[in-house]
């Protein structure tokens, strides 16, 4: 990505709540290991996912490849806490994937209700006071195009993170980080210029809620989780993640994050486990849940052009595109996840890792991970890192 760092990191030092999972934690599933390569492939896949754990001294690696919805590899390296296995059927934060369905929300709404939402809708029609909302669109939002000042990177926000982890962040409470005196907006024309934005997307889940009189959660069962059957993906706004679950150590003082409460990312405070988001990759990937008319917004090259952005790489609705992948990226608190999927061969990858104590600084494991895999698969074109 020419000019534009798209991986999002937040490094905070938080205070200490130490809580363990214990195994009996575990509840039956279907998300088991599956190995269906041809048996080069199968050990050219262990061995890169061997050598990138070793190479960042991770705690745990799991990964779910699959083709045409067809699982082809499954697997889980490493521990999740001291004597613990990871498993494939673990839980995780899904960070940025959360943006994605929030799109997919947004865009089935459009579908629905024209009349009472657009993408073409000024955002001051819900928030008339907000700088520059009179020039943005309910599209920028999704496109992280409206330049409204990132609340995550203050040094406020992060001071009262620090203060409380275990805080339910409204959705007011996050905007306000995000104006004056905390945070000025990235630039002043909307959709003339391009920055990722939390703000935007917390904002884009506002306005849903508004024209829609009901929680997000509900709006992402029916829109999202419910049609595709999504049994083991949570929009959690606790601090109770489901179980089993697989442990995370926040970076730089590397304490037990796990149960730290995520709704600090609002919308993408979402989890689930390589199974769900294999469904959900293939699903956001194809457009499956959205008209022919509407699928086709989601990866629109609006934003070509635009900070740093080129054709070969750039932000889509809530996602990152680089032609034929569709791509998302996540880390926060010790997590790192990344999706891909390719719709010209049907092939979906899922990767997340944890860290460890001894793991190098400012690093995203699961990029590489996704990159070394794609390059077997699919040796054409591979998942630029």
């Amino acid at each position: 990505m020419t000019g534009t760092k798209l991986v999002i990191r937040l490094v905070i030092a938080t205070g200490a709540l130490l809580v363990q999972a214990c195994a009996s934690d575990a509840v039956m599933t279907d998300c088991v290991p599956v190995d269906a390569t041809p048996p080069a492939t199968s050990a050219a896949i262990a061995s890169t996912l061997e050598g990138i754990k070793s190479k960042y001294r991770l705690n745990a690696v799991i990964v779910g490849v699959e083709q045409d919805g067809t699982p082809l590899h499954r697997s889980a390296l490493g521990v999740s806490t001291p004597g613990v296995p990871a498993a494939t059927d673990m839980h995780f934060r899904v960070g940025g994937v959360g943006w994605q369905m929030l799109s997919t929300v947004l865009l089935r709404m459009v579908e629905q209700s024209p009349s009472r939402i657009a993408l073409t809708d000024s955002v001051s029609k819900w928030y008339p006071a907000y700088p520059n909302a009179d020039r943005a669109t309910v599209r920028m939002l999704a496109a992280s195009s409206a330049g409204f000042g990132d609340y995550i990177v203050t040094k406020a926000f992060i001071a009262e993170l620090e203060a409380d982890p275990l805080r339910v962040w409204t959705t007011d409470a996050l905007i306000a980080h995000s104006l004056p005196p905390n945070q000025v907006p990235q630039f002043n024309d909307p959709g003339r210029d391009w920055a990722y934005s939390h703000t935007d997307f917390v904002m884009l889940g506002g306005v849903l809620e508004k024209v829609s009189g009901r929680h997000y959660d509900a709006l992402l069962h029916e829109f999202v989780l419910d049609p595709l059957g999504l049994r083991d993906t949570r929009f959690q706004l606790d601090a109770n993640p489901q179980l089993p679950v697989l442990h995370t150590l926040q970076e730089g003082d590397f304490r037990d994050s796990t149960f730290w409460n995520p709704s600090f990312v609002s919308w993408a405070a979402v989890t689930s486990n390589i199974c769900d988001l294999g469904k959900w990759n293939r699903a956001f990937g194809t457009g499956s849940l959205l008209s022919p008319q509407t699928k086709g917004e989601i990866t629109s090259p609006v934003n070509v052009g635009l900070g740093g952005l080129t054709a070969t790489g750039y932000f889509g609705l809530g996602t990152l595109v680089y032609p034929p992948w569709v791509v998302q990226r996540a880390a926060y608190w010790g997590m790192y996840t990344t999706t891909a999927y390719d719709p010209t061969t049907g092939m979906s990858l899922v990767v997340t890792v944890s860290l460890s104590p001894d793991t190098p600084a400012n690093e995203q494991p699961s990029n590489e991970i996704v990159t070394e895999i794609s390059k077997l698969l699919t040796p054409d074109h591979p998942v630029p890192r």
